[in-house]
C-alpha cells in the first residue's frame, strides 16, 4: 500500500464548522494578486467562488498559490463522486482525503461511493475494470480492501451533514456495518441515505441515538430495523424512505411529513393493512407528501383499496405518487381522488389504465361516471373535479399481460 493511503489519526473531538470566515482567516498573509479578479475583496472572491461548479473550481486552483487557499476548501465541501464521476476521478479524491487531512473538516455533504468497487486494488495503478467479469467473492474482497481505506477518513470527517452512500453492497459483510456506525456516531447528520443488499438485519438504533437534527432518512435496506427506538431518538425526522414495517416504526411521534414506502415482497405485502396507516396516523406533523406503490396480485385490485386507504387516513395530502405496477381503472381514480380536496400534485407511475372503451373497463357505478376513453380526457375531468389539482403525470406501464390475451 502507497503511502498515499495511510490511515488518518482518529479523532472524535469536536471541531467548529469551518465557515468562510475560517477560510479567510487562512489566507490572511503576503500573497501575490496578479490578476484583477484575485484583487476583489476576498469575501466577494468567497461568493464568486461557492456559485462555480466543480470543473470551474478545479481550474481556479491551477491560477495562483491565493486563489488556491481561497477555492480549496469550496472545492471539497460537497462532494458527489457517485456514477456520474469516472473511476480515476473517484479513487483520486479518496488518494488526495488520505493526504491532506485537513481538508477533512471542511466536507459538510457526501453524496457517492464509499467503495470505488469498478478500479483496481489500493496498491496497483489507477484502472478500469470490468467487476461483472469477477465472482462475488473476488469482489468482496477487493471492497474491503477499499473500505479499510476510505472508512477511516469519515473519522475525521466530523463536519458532514448530509451524508449519502450510494454503495449497494452488503453492509453486514466483515464488520463493516460496525465501521459504519462509527463513523456516523462521530457527526451530527441533517440528512442520511443508505443503500444495501444484506440479508443479515442492521440494527439502525443506536445510530439514530446520536442524530438529535436528523430531518431525512432514506433506506434501501429491506433488513434495517428500529428495535427500542424511542421517542426521542431523531425526533425532528420529517422525511422518511423506506418499508411499510420500518415506517410503522418510526413515523409514530415525529413530525414526518413526506413519505417513500414500498414493500419487500408480494409474499410480505404490507401497502393494504389498515394497521399500517393508522400508525402513519401517529406523526406529529401532517402528511403531506406520500409515494408508494401496491403489488398486482390476482385477489382484488389492490392499488384501488391502497388509494382508499390513502384517502381515508390521510386526507390532507397535497402531493400523491402511485407505483402501480400494473392496472388500475380510470373510473376508480375519478370517484377517489376528488376526496383529496387539497390535492395539488398526482402521479401515476408505470401504469395501465383501463380506459371505458377497453374490454375491461368495466362500469364500477361511481357518482363521477362518465365515458372516459383516452388519458386526456382523464386528465380534463380530474382538473374539473379537484380544483387545486394543477400537476399531473403519467407512465405507461411497457408490457402489460393479461390471461388469454
Amino acid at each position: 500500500m502507497t503511502a498515499s493511503f495511510q490511515h488518518p489519526i482518529h479523532t472524535t473531538q469536536a471541531v467548529e464548522l469551518p465557515g468562510n470566515h475560517h477560510i479567510l482567516e487562512t489566507t490572511r498573509g503576503n500573497y501575490k494578486r496578479e490578476s484583477q479578479f484575485a484583487q476583489l475583496p476576498p469575501e466577494v472572491l468567497l461568493l464568486i467562488i461557492d456559485h462555480l461548479d466543480r470543473a470551474e473550481k478545479v481550474s481556479l486552483l491551477v491560477t495562483c498559490s491565493y486563489l488556491r487557499r481561497l477555492s480549496e476548501p469550496l472545492l471539497y465541501r460537497n462532494l458527489d463522486p457517485d456514477g456520474n464521476w469516472k473511476s480515476r476521478q473517484r479513487i483520486q479524491l479518496f488518494r488526495t482525503l488520505g493526504e491532506r487531512h485537513d481538508l477533512l473538516p471542511h466536507i459538510r455533504s457526501f453524496r457517492g461511493h464509499l467503495i470505488p468497487t469498478s478500479i483496481a486494488r489500493p496498491s496497483q495503478p489507477t484502472q478500469e475494470i470490468d467487476l461483472w467479469h469477477w465472482d462475488s467473492r473476488a469482489t468482496a474482497l477487493l471492497q474491503d480492501e477499499w473500505f479499510a481505506i476510505s472508512a477511516p477518513l469519515f473519522l475525521q470527517a466530523i463536519n458532514i451533514r448530509y451524508l449519502d452512500f450510494t454503495d449497494n453492497i452488503d453492509w453486514q459483510e466483515g464488520g463493516r456495518w460496525e465501521r459504519f456506525s462509527r463513523v456516523v456516531s462521530g457527526m451530527k447528520l441533517q440528512s442520511l441515505a443508505l443503500s444495501s443488499t444484506s440479508q443479515a438485519p442492521l440494527d439502525f438504533t443506536p445510530i439514530l441515538r446520536g442524530q438529535p437534527e436528523l430531518a431525512r432518512l432514506e433506506l434501501t435496506c429491506p433488513t434495517a430495523h428500529f428495535d427500542g427506538l424511542q421517542e426521542a431518538d431523531a425526533p425532528k425526522l420529517k422525511v422518511f424512505k423506506g418499508t411499510w414495517r420500518q415506517a410503522e416504526m418510526i413515523v409514530p411521534g415525529r413530525p414526518v411529513g413526506r413519505l417513500d414506502l414500498g414493500c419487500v415482497s408480494e409474499d410480505d405485502c404490507q401497502c393494504n393493512k389498515e394497521a399500517i396507516f393508522q400508525k402513519l396516523l401517529q406523526s406529529s406533523d401532517t402528511i403531506r407528501e406520500f409515494k408508494a406503490g401496491a403489488h398486482r396480485r390476482t385477489d382484488g385490485n389492490p392499488l384501488k383499496r391502497m388509494l382508499q386507504l390513502i384517502i381515508q387516513h390521510l386526507p390532507e395530502l397535497v402531493d400523491l405518487t402511485m407505483i402501480a405496477g400494473g392496472e388500475i381503472r380510470a373510473q376508480d381514480l375519478l370517484d377517489e381522488i376528488p376526496k383529496l380536496s387539497m390535492i395539488r400534485s398526482l402521479m401515476i407511475l408505470d401504469a395501465w389504465i383501463i380506459f371505458t372503451n377497453s374490454p375491461f373497463g368495466l362500469f364500477s357505478g361511481g357518482s363521477n361516471h362518465m365515458k372516459i376513453n383516452t388519458w386526456e380526457e382523464l386528465l380534463g375531468r380530474l382538473k374539473e373535479l379537484c380544483p387545486s389539482l394543477n400537476d399531473v403525470g403519467y407512465t405507461q406501464q411497457e408490457e402489460f399481460f393479461m390471461c388469454g390475451m
